[in-house]
Order: structure tokens, then sequence, then C-alpha cells
């Protein structure tokens, strides 16, 4: 029995623009932009609020995502199976609270690309080649205490 997995990752700016991804599973580069654009596509379906964070939820073929706006940015996240809409909201919360701890601040594109290496070492901390690895922030910030940002 598949326990399924968390397949992707991105984060992007409201006007569509990535800044970062993070693909778990092996995609072309056709399903890469068939997902993209599943994404894109969604959030430009929907009233996006401006000061607050609040989540949405649509279907990616057999899948399903979540995405929040926080900011200028929106963070999707896309899975399948115990990964579930509610599964996918409360990981994507747990990233986005540690991004903001870990960064000072509200992530920003800006400051997202400045501090990208923060960023995909807290995206690796929490989830690990598809599969939640830790949700408990104070666990997470110490989990990248000890990591270079190269390693």
């Amino acid at each position: 029995m598949d326990a399924g997995r968390i397949h992707c990752f991105l984060v992007s700016t409201r006007g569509g623009d990535v800044i970062y991804e993070r693909f778990f599973d092996r995609f072309t580069e056709l399903e890469k932009a068939e997902i993209r654009a599943a994404f894109s596509t969604a959030s430009n379906n929907v009233r996006m609020p401006v000061n607050q964070e609040q989540d949405f939820i649509a279907p990616y073929k057999l899948t399903r995502f979540a995405f929040i706006p926080v900011a200028d940015t929106v963070f999707y996240l896309l899975g399948s199976g115990e990964y579930d809409e509610v599964g996918l909201v409360e990981v994507l919360r747990v990233i986005i609270q540690v991004l903001k701890d870990v960064l000072g601040k509200v992530p920003s594109p800006g400051l997202m690309l400045d501090k990208y290496s923060k960023v995909a070492l807290v995206v690796d901390e929490v989830i690990n080649e598809g599969l939640l690895e830790a949700v408990d922030k104070e666990a997470i910030k110490k989990g990248i205490k000890g990591k270079a940002a190269w390693e």
C-alpha cells in the first residue's frame, strides 16, 4: 500500500515568477511545466487576500496541492496519499513560520533570493526525499544551525 508522499514544493511571486522549487520525484520538464501551470492557474482563479495568510486547495490529476499567499509570495505544496489537503496546509504553515523566524521577517521575493541557502536548508530539514521529516519549529532551527549552506 502506498502511504503517499510530497511531490514538490514551490515558492513564486504573486505574478507567477518562480523563486524556489524543489521536486522530490522524477518529473520530465513537460510534467514540471504542467505542475507550475496548474499552480499558476489555481492561484489566478481565486482572490488571494493581501494581508492575511489564507490557505487554498486544488486538485492536480490524481493528487492535490495546497497554497498559501504570504505578502508578495505564494507557497505551494503538492502531495498524495496521507499528505492530504489538511496535512499539506500544516506542512506549509510550518515551513512559512520557520522561514519567518530564520529570515527575521516575512519572506519576500528579494529576501528569499538573497537568503536562498537558508530557504533550501529549511525545506530540506522539513521535507526529506518527499517525506515529512520534522515539524517542530525548534528542532528544525536546531537542525539547520548544525549544517553549512554547502552541505
